[in-house]
This record gives structure tokens, C-alpha cells and sequence, in this order.
């Protein structure tokens, strides 16, 4: 009798699972629904009517203009090598500092990751302006440079390569160093002594123990930095030339310059069908439901 009366009880007391599970809509998502449809949703959907309409009608013209012209071919190379770039450093620097970070005492760590957050604290622009005071002819680093005798006349760092690269690796980085960290702050010290206690070396221990944990982070990490520089657009706008132009850039170009909304917005479905493409592939290899610590 009480098994029978214990499970009497239990469903008494717990209706919302037989709710949900019974096929009820659960009302409380209605609100976020509405949200995303109106503020997510339909601008996507205007954005792809408009790519394909202009005063004359239905259009491809903005497509075929892309797919006819190698300079847009080139702007959309140059905006993933630029997030490969950007990735590579953010990699190699926060690695190494995600790494310091979980071997020291847990008083610096809270200070120290504060620094790492700073940058969550200001604008953007603030940030990129910065960077503008660092690196202009009068700036800091030429300053520095012309002081120790380095070099005899002030560098053009502005409108290069170098200066949007490094740029957006600053403004990135802590998207790196806390991936990282969350998933090294993790991992168990007692298998790296238990490597070291069978024979292995330090640097094998850490080759092949430490840092094949640390994958989860890795990805994580880089699939955010890159799809976060390749979508960038203050810092290659302020700091970049001609020469440094990326598809971001170009839809705004078509937009305050060229006044061409359709083009516009067909350059924003391409962009948008990049990063999708890309999203796809990347959860087909790296499997984002386990990445992100979900269960199948």
C-alpha cells in the first residue's frame, strides 16, 4: 500500500511535468516569442524582401553584381583571413593567459580577471579610439619609439593590416580567455600528477593530458572570436585604409554613400548565409550540443 500511496502522492504534487509532457504549449515562452519575432524575425525577413526588390520589382541585380565584380570577391576574403588572424592571436594570447591564470592563487585571480574584463566595461568606440591615441603619428607608440632612438620620423601604424588586426584581437581577447579558463578552471590537477607519477615529462604531460582537455574551450572560444571579427565593423572603419575594407564596411558604404539599399542588403544575406554555412559545419564537426555542455 505506501508504494502505491507514494506515487499517488508524487503526482499530486508535481502536475507541471504531465502539463508540459502531455503536449500543452507552455503560454510563458508567448512573451520571447513575440520579442524575437518582432525585433529578430521580421527584420531578417525585410532584409531578404529587400535584396531581391527594388522600384522596378523583383531583382537579382545586387546578387549578380557580387558574383560578377572580384573586388567584392576579394573584400569577402580579406574579412575571413582577418578572423583567422585575429583568431590566431587570441588563441596563442589567451591561452597563455587562461593558463597563468588557473596556476594562481585565487586572491589574484579575482583581481587579475578583472583587467581581463575591463574591456566589457567601455564602449566599443571608446576602445577603438584608444587605439587611435596609441598608435597615431603622434601617439604613444611613436612617441616611445622615437625616444629610445628607434626610428627617425613617425610611422603610418594607422590604415594598416597591423593596427586592425591587433585591434580587434584586444577587443576580443577576454571572449577567449574566459572560454578557456571556465573549461581549464575544471580539469582535474590529479591527472597531470598521475601523467608525471607513470614517467611522462612536464611538457608531455601537459601535450597530452592538459591540453586535449582543454579542446571544449578551444573551439568555443574560436568560433566566437570569429564570428565576432568577421561581423566587426567600427574598428576597420576607424583604424583600416582602402586597403582594409570588409564586407561589414561595404554594406555600410552602400548605405550612407551609395544610398544602393538593395545592394545593401544583398551584401547582408550574403554575410548572413556565410555565417550561417559556416554555423552549420561547425556544429556538424564540433558538435555544439556537447560544447556547450548540453546531453543527447
Amino acid at each position: 500500500m505506501a508504494p502505491a500511496s507514494d506515487t499517488a502522492a508524487s503526482v499530486a504534487v508535481s502536475p507541471m511535468p504531465g502539463r508540459l509532457t502531455g503536449g500543452r504549449f507552455p503560454v510563458f515562452i508567448i512573451p520571447v516569442l513575440v520579442f524575437y519575432a518582432l525585433f529578430f524575425g521580421y527584420p531578417l525577413i525585410r532584409i531578404f524582401w529587400q535584396s531581391v526588390h527594388d522600384d522596378g520589382g523583383f531583382t537579382l541585380i545586387g546578387f549578380r553584381m557580387f558574383l560578377e565584380e572580384p573586388a567584392y570577391w576579394k573584400v569577402l576574403i580579406y574579412t575571413g583571413l582577418l578572423g583567422l588572424l585575429t583568431l590566431a592571436i587570441t588563441l596563442v594570447c589567451g591561452y597563455a593567459v587562461a593558463y597563468w591564470l588557473v596556476t594562481m592563487n585565487r586572491t589574484w585571480v579575482v583581481m587579475l580577471m578583472a583587467f581581463v574584463l575591463i574591456p566589457f566595461w567601455s564602449s566599443g568606440l571608446v576602445r577603438t579610439y584608444a587605439w587611435l591615441v596609441i598608435l597615431g603619428r603622434q601617439g604613444i607608440l611613436n612617441s616611445a619609439l622615437l625616444h629610445f632612438g628607434l626610428i627617425g620620423s613617425p610611422m603610418a601604424f594607422i590604415g594598416t593590416n597591423t593596427a586592425v588586426v591587433f585591434a580587434l584581437a584586444y577587443y576580443l581577447m577576454p571572449y577567449m580567455i574566459l572560454s578557456l579558463y571556465s573549461v581549464m578552471n575544471g580539469i582535474d590537477r590529479n591527472l597531470l600528477l598521475a601523467a608525471r607519477n607513470l614517467g611522462a615529462s612536464p611538457m608531455a604531460a601537459f601535450r597530452h593530458v592538459f591540453l586535449p582537455l582543454t579542446r571544449p574551450g578551444v573551439l568555443a572560444g574560436s568560433y566566437i572570436v570569429f564570428m565576432l571579427g568577421i561581423g566587426m565593423y567600427i574598428t576597420p572603419a576607424m583604424l583600416g585604409g582602402p586597403d582594409q575594407t570588409t564586407l561589414p564596411l561595404m554594406i555600410a558604404i552602400q548605405i550612407n554613400e551609395a544610398m544602393d539599399w538593395t545592394f545593401a542588403a544583398s551584401l547582408s544575406v550574403i554575410l548572413l548565409l556565410v555565417t550561417g554555412g559556416m554555423q552549420l559545419m561547425a556544429n556538424r564537426f564540433l558538435d555544439f550540443e556537447r560544447l556547450w555542455g548540453g546531453a543527447k
